[in-house]
């Protein structure tokens, strides 16, 4: 895994941690640190060859050798076994990660085979042995789910608890805007203690603490899996900020029209055509930099 490529190139001094971070989540970092320092108490004794050699004078007796280098062979055999308790401790107890960094999305599936896509800048985080009994993720940022049938299935997420038996749905989490679409079955979703049922075609949607419940939707799938954001009356700041997110760029804009009510959509393949979609509606200019700064006058 592409994980483990960038593990061994940091546990080698290859690449700083902070290298590392892009690619394992902080929870994944602080578990190896764990074991490393749990490896690195356990050292065999050190051999004085000075104090051998006199003990030799004294007795007149032959050192047994093969005995000196047992009990070497056996602390190394003691830390090796201890690294590997450490290892299962530290590491089988934790959750499985997916993360995606700015412009990344990726695909999985889970140990049910229900499938997953995951948005730029999000991660889902799940215990794969409990997974029978207990069909639990957190998610932060953005993921379409299609889930197949069995017990029942439940998102967490810092703003609200999206739970299902089977279906195909997209969960949305960013600051303050919590959106939920069901595209295939029924989503029952509890956002402040009160539970909302989403049957397909249908959305709930929570933006600054208001909520709003729609049946408008006529998608088969989001827009997103297709290389495409689309945004029905949103804040500006939350479309920007989205651009930002799939081509990891920067882009500076005036704070007047943060708030100004936003419908549209951009392409994930192209900065230019996506920066012209969003610009023109508000008559707005661009200017694309070389690091990866944007401008919008």
């Amino acid at each position: 895994m592409k994980q483990n490529y960038f593990l061994a190139k940091w546990l080698n001094g290859e690449i700083h941690e902070e290298e590392l971070l892009k690619h394992i989540s902080k929870d994944e970092l602080r578990s190896y640190k764990k074991i490393i320092a749990v490896s690195n108490r356990f050292e065999a004794p050190e051999y004085n060859a000075e104090e051998a050699f006199t003990k030799l004078k004294t007795t007149q007796k032959k050192p047994k050798v093969r005995k000196l280098q047992f009990i070497r062979q056996f602390y190394k055999i003691a830390a090796v076994l201890t690294l590997l308790f450490a290892s299962y401790y530290f590491i089988s107890d934790n959750n499985t990660t997916y993360t995606t960094n700015l412009a990344e999305k990726t695909t999985f599936e889970l140990p049910d085979h229900s499938n997953v896509n995951l948005n730029a800048e999000s991660e889902i985080k799940f215990n794969p042995e409990n997974w029978k009994n207990k069909r639990e993720l957190n998610l932060k940022g953005e993921a379409y789910f299609r889930v197949e049938k069995g017990s029942k299935f439940t998102v967490q997420t810092n703003l609200g608890t999206v739970q299902v038996l089977g279906t195909q749905f997209n969960v949305a989490v960013r600051d303050t805007f919590f959106e939920v679409n069901c595209y295939e079955g029924l989503v029952s979703v509890t956002y402040n203690n009160e539970v909302i049922k989403i049957p397909a075609g249908s959305r709930f949607k929570m933006l600054n603490s208001n909520t709003e419940f729609t049946n408008e939707h006529v998608e088969i799938n989001p827009s997103w899996i297709k290389n495409n954001s689309s945004f029905k009356s949103m804040p500006y700041k939350f479309v920007v900020k989205e651009l930002e997110r799939q081509f990891n760029v920067t882009i500076k804009y005036d704070a007047n029209h943060e708030n100004t009510i936003f419908t549209g959509n951009f392409t994930h393949t192209n900065l230019e055509l996506a920066l012209q979609a969003i610009s023109i509606p508000l008559n707005l200019k661009f200017t694309i930099f070389s690091d990866n700064q944007v401008s919008l006058q």
